[in-house]
């Protein structure tokens, strides 16, 4: 599985949790989480993203 599945996976889920908030607490709830575990998400894969790049270390020899 590659990033793109695992990040489709990821959102298909947080889209699920995000309509059970709606149609227990409204829609304004959920669009609300989605965007907090959205950030989340994304935060978590740029930094996964940069400590994997080891190729770059902004550093010239």
């Amino acid at each position: 599985m590659d990033a793109i599945d695992e990040r489709f996976a990821v959102y298909t889920v947080i889209i699920l949790i995000c309509s059970s908030v709606g149609a227990l607490a409204g829609g304004f709830a959920a669009a609300m989480t989605f965007t907090f575990i959205a950030f989340g998400v994304e935060l978590a894969y740029w930094f996964g993203r940069v400590l994997v790049d080891t190729d770059r270390s902004g550093a010239e020899s």
